[in-house]
């Protein structure tokens, strides 16, 4: 492991506290998704999956801060796990948690952890949204369901991680480097 993939306390202390964060944001953002998942689903069952990227921002803001190997799929477990403390999704959100580290990790993973532009976090956010309706396929059963709203959830979970985890992400750390907050890591 190459000296730019060594992680540093800083690192481990930025990790630590800004997944807590995001955990307890993802406590609040349960209480929109409860409020908006009712109007949404009424459109069409899959539209809810417009709300679900926010959920994949563990994902994309520490690798942003942070940039390292692991750094997506350690963000997603620590925030799935504050979050599970604290909502009714309890140790559960720890698998989805996994699930969305892995879809974001692997977009990184792709560049060689050497890209951190507009268009690697949206794959991020992309690739999380596909790999987190997978386990919801599976776990909540969407064999049942038609071909039309598999397509609809997908489309938008994908466009959710988009949003959400990936442009929102991104300009949220545009912001904090103008702000003189620079990313550690490897060089962008």
């Amino acid at each position: 492991m190459g000296t730019a993939s060594r992680w540093k306390l800083r690192d481990i202390v930025v990790l630590a506290v800004v997944a807590a964060l995001l955990g307890v944001l993802w406590w609040g953002w349960t209480y929109a998704y409860e409020f908006l998942k009712g109007p949404l689903g009424a459109l069409h069952p899959g539209a809810t999956y417009l709300l679900v990227g926010f959920w994949f921002t563990g994902g994309t803001v520490i690798p942003y801060l942070i940039r390292r190997p692991g750094a997506a799929l350690a963000g997603e477990l620590i925030a799935a796990g504050v979050e599970g403390l604290i909502t009714q999704w309890g140790w559960t959100s720890l698998l989805w948690g996994l699930v969305q580290g892995l879809g974001a990790e692997a977009a990184f993973l792709v560049t060689g952890y050497r890209k951190w532009s507009l268009w690697v976090f949206v794959l991020a956010g992309v690739l999380s949204g596909i790999f987190s309706w997978v386990l919801d396929f599976f776990y909540s059963n969407y064999l049942k369901l038609d071909a039309l709203t598999w397509f609809i959830q997908v489309v938008t979970a994908s466009v959710s991680g988009a949003l959400l985890a990936g442009v929102l992400a991104w300009l949220l750390g545009r912001g904090l480097e103008r702000a003189g907050i620079r990313p550690s890591g490897t060089s962008s």
